[in-house]
């Protein structure tokens, strides 16, 4: 009784893999290149991403849309490396297919190591440095969620400070990313944001968060260290992110590593000017990135850190849900009863 199915077309490293639960028909679509997630299907067929109708799949940029991913880098504070780091422009290797756990969810695993990144490189990344880092995504695949987890390991010799980000594109319905009371943000009332546009800082009120206008900022918590927010992503639907993420050190200490989030839309004149986005396709996406940004607890030779997201459809059909739960349920039990 398996409950997991990958497609992936071996004659060509470029083309996306698609990994279905199939007990509940949620699937995950993975491009090879950036390890970009650009779709995740409900169970019910509900697609949670966006992805830009000119974004580029040939590999010759990063994928605008679904969840790149940035690291060691957000923005370009190094002015000799690329913006938002080397993850999202390079060919990731696919590792194992897998089940696991008593959800019996669909997962994947993608690799790169620094050795085989090509392109965006710079600075204290540049061929030849000290650093060394070998960086894996793990992709879980639930029926009505999904979690996507980087793994980064300093394999050198030298220790190395980092951000790391999960850049996530939601798709927003009926074009209606500028209507504040169907897409919005709730959850970050306390928090601190540094608004980029004006380089000013303030404290978020109450209210939700919403599109008037080209958005950009970083939101953190002096003391609370995951994001727990709920995004609304047209009339009658939402979504829940929670991130959380820890460094674990060499002799098996944890430290937990506090998450901030941005929030962006491009908005008219931002959006125009970007050549992989449709001019009008600001109205229909909303970026909520859980990112390591403040704080970052340092990795030294042989330490890890592990940062993870999960995003879960509010408002799925829970009759269908339960229906799929129950029956792996049932599934298991029988599997159990025979051994």
């Amino acid at each position: 009784n398996f409950a997991m199915t990958i497609q992936k077309n071996d004659s060509d490293p470029l083309g996306p893999i698609v990994l279905t639960h199939t007990s509940s028909g949620a699937n995950a679509t993975i491009y090879p290149f950036g390890a970009t997630v650009t779709s995740y299907k409900t169970c019910s067929g509900r697609e949670l991403l966006f992805v830009s109708r000119t974004a580029k799949l040939d590999g010759s940029k990063a994928i605008r849309g679904g969840i790149p991913l940035v690291f060691p880098q957000f923005g370009r504070p190094d002015q000799s490396m690329p913006q938002h780091g080397f993850l999202r422009c390079n060919l990731w290797k696919v590792g194992n297919t897998y089940e696991e756990g008593d959800d019996a969810c669909s997962c994947v695993d993608l690799s790169l190591s620094l050795k085989d990144v090509v392109a965006a490189r710079g600075g204290e990344w540049d061929v030849g440095t000290e650093r060394d880092c070998t960086v894996t995504l793990t992709v879980k695949v639930y029926p009505s969620s999904f979690t996507t987890t980087m793994t980064v390991v300093n394999s050198g010799s030298v220790a190395f400070p980092y951000q790391a980000l999960f850049h996530t594109y939601y798709a927003i319905s009926g074009q209606s990313a500028l209507n504040g009371d169907v897409c919005n943000v709730k959850g970050l009332a306390g928090y601190e944001y540094l608004d980029q546009l004006t380089a000013k800082s303030h404290v978020q009120n109450d209210e939700p968060i919403t599109i008037g206008g080209e958005v950009d900022r970083i939101y953190s918590h002096p003391t609370q260290t995951d994001i727990d927010v709920v995004i609304s992503t047209g009339v009658g639907t939402s979504v829940a992110l929670k991130s959380s993420a820890f460094v674990t050190k060499l002799n098996g200490d944890n430290i937990v590593a506090p998450v901030g989030v941005v929030v962006w839309n491009p908005f008219i004149e931002k959006a125009k000017s970007m050549g992989d986005f449709d001019d009008e396709q600001y109205k229909e996406m909303i970026c909520v990135e859980p990112g390591m940004l403040k704080d970052v607890p340092i990795v030294e030779k042989g330490d890890q850190f592990h940062f993870s997201q999960t995003i879960t459809s509010c408002d799925e059909d829970s009759e269908k849900v339960k229906e799929v739960e129950g029956e792996e349920h049932i599934g298991k039990k029988n599997k159990v009863g025979k051994e």
